[in-house]
């Protein structure tokens, strides 16, 4: 029987044994605060658990008031005043703390100081962020750690790997409620670039080097690894690009550079189909060779077809000084177009020299082109050798669907009759677009097309050369090509001036899919008359995963009775 009895009492005396729960509330913090104060509370993560001992409940209590006031001093409460209570009821135990954070203590003197090469680096001292804890703000801990983490880590970037806080420390005066905050921060000297170790790959060591390498003496910052990295990667020849720091010298205050390449495969070949109201269903092949030879040489060939306008194209590239903006290609085209205005075939050679310039590319290149065509009464074949100049640039915040961007293309071209052309020429044309977003899911689109051409012989320049106007990226609500002056038989000619401008609105309603509404206006022409043709509809959108999927329906206003006209596209806006 005395056995039994102990063995009741020790049962009871096990924390499982009177289990219950615990209920917490905190009052007088700003939710924040409250909810960041809970996570440090023994009681807290008591209340967390499904069944606890009334044992651990009343320790976890008593201990609260003291860590509730531990986690203020982090926020910078220094003279906070906690009120406890803890009773138990029939759905378990509750616990209510009452808070008075009291004023918070706030900086009184900050002293930062950077020591060593760095302190008369201007480059570097105009870099350095602003300390987060400044004279007047409330001593805030997590603030103080992040800005003294945040100084260490520019300093590294900028190539003192070295460095260290030989003094950091805040000095707290309860009685005067001041803090005085003091760091110093020796860099140490600075590393440089060592040398840069690539691998045997499928092109030249020489042109991976002219992608940007940091060169051996030149300041160490982890900036331009990523930037040669990125530059790499861009360079198509390559499906993995790995550029790290090895090992340090801190003798020679150096740091060497391995680079790690994987190559992609020598060919890629690609094949698709589509659909557009301009064209038609559209049949894509192309081959592309990423690398022809050792020098980092490319050629791409592609063949569309389309019952409108079908093309045979190649380009051969090579990289030049710097290969990351300086290309030089030649080319071929050979090219047949069947609109309702025109009918041509026509073969250009190209050669093109592009080069970074600003913001953008700027490209200048000499073209010999041979077209045989068929424009309302001007049935000729032309040849002219066309030298060029053009600049094109573009900025978003994302390809696929920009919030925020614009393109602008600018182009420059003509020819000298008698110096392998025809007829003399001149044309220049500029062609923007802007994207503005509005709210969370609505954007402002605008768009403008501008063309001037000075020509003695209209009749013989080509089809490809005039200006027309009317189409998915033109004037909605009329066909391809369809807009533009026309010959003594009604029939579209083209022109010598373009003039096309479009406003959109856009709203996604339902996550990746919404409405537009847009107003459409121009033509081709010749003179000064400009005989605007103009057009309104409505459209639907679906942000899709290769770009924008639009569908307009587009009244052509101008027009008797406003007939309507349905227009597909799909494709990024810029």
């Amino acid at each position: 029987m005395g056995r039994l009895a102990l063995c009741l009492l020790l049962f009871l005396l096990l924390p499982g044994a009177h289990a219950a729960t615990v209920q917490v509330a905190l009052d007088g913090l700003p939710p924040t605060l409250t909810e960041s104060v809970l996570a440090t509370l023994d009681i807290g993560a008591e209340a967390r658990r499904e069944r606890v001992s009334p044992a651990r409940i009343r320790r976890a209590h008593t201990a609260a008031p003291q860590q509730i006031r531990t986690a203020l001093e982090a926020s910078g409460y220094y003279r906070a005043t906690v009120e406890s209570s803890l009773r138990e009821g029939k759905d378990g135990w509750q616990a209510h703390y009452r808070v008075e954070r009291g004023e918070p203590l706030r900086v009184t003197t900050l002293d930062l100081t950077v020591t060593g090469p760095a302190g008369s680096n201007a480059a570097l001292q105009a870099a350095l962020p602003a300390f987060p804890l400044q004279v007047g703000n409330r001593l805030r801990h997590a603030r103080y750690e992040d800005g003294k983490r945040t100084l260490l880590e520019t300093l590294h970037e900028h190539g003192y790997l070295d460095a260290a806080f030989t003094t950091h420390q805040v000095q707290v005066d309860l009685d005067a409620y001041t803090a005085q905050v003091t760091l110093t921060l020796d860099s140490g000297a600075r590393y440089r670039f060592g040398e840069v170790s690539l691998q045997e790959t499928v092109v030249r060591e020489s042109l991976l080097r002219r992608y940007g390498a940091p060169q051996p003496g030149e300041p160490y910052r982890m900036a331009r690894l990523l930037d040669y990295q990125s530059a790499l990667a861009d360079s198509g020849y390559f499906s993995g690009v790995e550029v790290q720091p090895g090992s340090r010298d801190r003798a020679a205050h150096s740091v060497p550079v391995v680079v790690s390449l994987t190559p992609r495969p020598r060919s890629a070949y690609n094949a698709g189909v589509g659909f557009a109201t301009d064209s038609g269903p559209r049949l894509r092949a192309g081959q592309q060779r990423r690398y022809v030879n050792r020098r980092g040489h490319g050629l791409d060939s592609t063949l569309l077809l389309s019952p409108r306008d079908s093309e045979l194209s190649t380009h051969y590239r090579m990289p030049l000084a710097d290969p990351r903006t300086e290309q030089l290609s030649f080319g071929a085209v050979a090219r047949r177009e069947d609109t309702t205005s025109a009918r041509s075939d026509s073969l250009t050679l190209q050669t093109a020299v592009t080069r970074g310039w600003g913001i953008g590319r700027r490209s200048v290149g000499l073209d010999y082109l041979v077209e045989r065509f068929d424009t309302g009464g001007d049935e000729a074949t032309t040849a002219l050798l066309i030298p060029s100049l053009g600049w094109q640039g573009s900025h978003s915040d994302n390809p696929l669907w920009p919030r925020h961007g614009w393109r602008l293309d600018l182009s420059l071209r003509g020819a000298l009759a008698g110096l392998l052309s025809d007829l003399s020429f001149v044309q220049a044309r500029a062609a923007g677009k802007y994207v503005q977003g509005i709210g969370r899911d609505q954007r402002l689109l605008g768009r403008l097309d501008l063309g001037s051409t000075w020509v003695d012989g209209f009749g013989e320049l080509p089809a490809s050369l005039r200006f027309f106007a009317g189409g998915d990226q033109s004037v909605r609500g009329y066909d391809y090509e369809k807009l533009g002056p026309r010959d003594s038989g009604g029939d579209v000619v083209g022109g010598r001036h373009l003039l096309v401008a479009s406003v959109e609105y856009e709203w996604m309603f339902a996550g990746n899919f919404g409405g537009a509404l847009f107003f459409d206006a121009g033509n081709a022409f010749n003179g000064t008359r400009l005989n605007l043709e103009r057009s309104v509809g409505v459209g639907f959108r679906w942000r899709s995963p290769v770009g924008a999927v639009r569908l307009d329906l587009a009244s052509a206003i101008s027009e008797p009775g406003s007939p309507l006209r349905l227009h597909i596209t799909v494709g990024p806006d810029l």
